[in-house]
């Protein structure tokens, strides 16, 4: 054996060896969900639904009846009246054109709250118009509100658009109306909604109670409008 032939063997006996070796303690072997105890950002988070609507008649107001999953609870705020389920011969969506005050929808599940640190996610499917910008909503476990500033712009077809929360840069989000001004001697409305951003946040994603959205502004028919065709969220169950 000449020197070139001995140092393929050596080469070939040290891979060989190496192959054969025990991964060293701590790191995961491969195969599904190996190494993998709780959902860090390395994880790939499984889906916890997807909503599609029903395939029914317009509805305006949206109805509990208009969710295609029923496992959840429909929650809508603001202009309740303006919030529609339109209904097409092959598509259904949200329709918030004819809404005169700001509004949101989310939906939370009875049993469950979601933990949606590290990989996180939500799915939005919008076809807006008129500069709407389509943003995540969240109410946290301890009653709090909150909307993402990132957001899903316009488009002239659907488009998909996946947001890790985690990623996301957060605001509060006023849910009541909480006159500010000492000079205000308007008393407060408790019917009023107004859905506010307002100083920057960060909010507790560990035990989410809703998920939704909201373009923060009202309507304006047709012409400048958000679309919502579906939604999906992505994360952990946690039992209440």
């Amino acid at each position: 054996m000449n020197d070139a032939a001995g140092i393929v063997v050596v080469a070939m006996l040290l891979f060989s060896g190496a192959s054969m070796a025990q991964a060293p303690e701590g790191v995961p072997t491969r195969g599904p969900g190996a190494g993998l105890q709780s959902m860090g950002s390395d994880e790939i988070a499984p889906l916890l639904f997807e909503e599609k609507w029903t395939r029914a008649p317009q509805a305006q107001p949206m109805t509990q009846a208009n969710l295609g999953n029923q496992n959840l609870t429909l929650h809508l705020y603001g202009d309740v009246e303006g919030i529609r389920k339109t209904y097409h011969p092959t598509e259904d969506y949200t329709y918030t054109g004819e809404t005169r005050t700001n509004w949101a929808l989310t939906v939370s599940d009875p049993k469950f709250l979601w933990d949606l640190t590290g990989s996180g996610k939500m799915m939005l499917r919008t076809r807006n118009s008129g500069y709407r910008f389509l943003h995540i909503v969240i109410k946290t476990a301890d009653g709090r509100y909150f909307v993402s500033e990132e957001g899903s712009g316009e488009s002239s077809s659907w488009m998909n658009v996946e947001y890790v929360l985690s990623d996301l840069h957060w605001r509060s989000l006023l849910m009541t109306d909480k006159p500010t001004n000492p000079s205000n001697k308007r008393a407060p409305d408790p019917k009023l909604v107004p859905i506010i951003p307002q100083a920057k946040a960060s909010p507790d994603l560990s035990k989410v109670e809703e998920v939704g959205f909201s373009d923060l502004i009202p309507g304006g028919w047709i012409p400048s409008t958000s679309r919502v065709n579906a939604f999906a969220l992505y994360g952990k169950k946690i039992s209440r």
